[in-house]
């Protein structure tokens, strides 16, 4: 699969893991504008990992959480953003 395939796999993904653990990504680069810059890195780094059939299930069991599991690339910035 080509980058851009992964990155349109990937995006939805990264959305709904944002709304799993109460990320609105769209307030947060209102906010601060560098936010842009975080959420295209976030974007490329879930485009770049091999576990996206991890995810889905990981989401369907936790409608809400207040961490991401620790395999994610973006653990770090989604409980930032989140508050966590």
């Amino acid at each position: 699969m080509g980058f851009i395939n992964r990155l349109s796999v990937h995006t939805p993904i990264m959305a709904r893991m944002g709304k799993v653990l109460g990320v609105d990504f769209a307030r947060a680069m209102e906010r601060d504008p560098s936010a842009v810059h975080k959420y295209r890195e976030a974007a490329m780094r879930c485009a770049q990992c091999n576990r996206e059939g991890d995810c889905q299930p990981w989401m369907d069991a936790h409608g809400q959480a207040s961490e991401a599991p620790d395999y994610c690339r973006n653990k770090a910035l989604l409980e930032e953003l989140s508050g966590a």
